[in-house]
């Protein structure tokens, strides 16, 4: 019987090697981390084909605490198609290639399926999806920014400081919960 082929995630090699010189990491120490259970010349030869494994990227992006998209390349890619149509390219290209950023707990918060969190939140609140998809367009925005508002300032009340080290209570900006929300009930 042949082997089956495994499911690939595109990689960009250079993109990969920067965030793991950044890490202090080179291909070869990452072949030897027990957490990774991969050699070097294995992932070596991910990045010349340009492409791996997701469990292997979801294995070295946990270890070196970093999203694995971000680590696959794929936030370059996103850059280089929007990068003429932005008003500051040189600004959003550093802010995209902050590794810091980009930790593995972004990863995480991508699987959340905010449409079902929102719904949830307004059932526990004996408030029924018809009733929320009937307000107006602007209402049901405005209402979601309001809910990630509060929910911000309520986990600034509790903790000082998120996952990172970063301080909660920076406040949040109204393009940061826009961002939050970006995947909640859409019109």
């Amino acid at each position: 019987m042949a082997n089956k082929k495994s499911q690939r995630v595109q990689i960009s090699r250079d993109c990969f090697l920067r965030i793991i010189r950044e890490k202090g990491y080179t291909v070869e120490s990452l072949g030897v981390e027990p957490d990774i259970d991969r050699s070097g010349k294995t992932i070596q030869r991910c990045l010349a084909a340009g492409e791996m494994q997701p469990e292997l990227l979801d294995r070295i992006g946990r270890f070196l605490d970093v999203d694995p998209t971000y680590l696959s390349g794929e936030y370059d890619r996103r850059f280089e198609e929007v990068k003429d149509s932005l008003v500051n390219p040189e600004l959003t290209y550093y802010l995209w290639t902050k590794t810091d950023r980009f930790p593995y707990s972004k990863h995480q918060t991508e699987k959340i399926d905010y449409a079902e969190y929102l719904m949830n939140t307004l059932l526990i609140n004996n408030i029924s999806k018809e009733q929320f998809l009937a307000l107006e367009t602007e209402k049901r925005r405005s209402f979601q920014f309001d809910i990630g508002a509060a929910l911000h300032n309520v986990i600034a009340q509790y903790f000082e400081v998120d996952s990172q080290g970063n301080s909660t209570d920076m406040g949040m900006t109204a393009e940061g919960i826009t961002m939050l929300m970006g995947n909640w009930i859409k019109e």
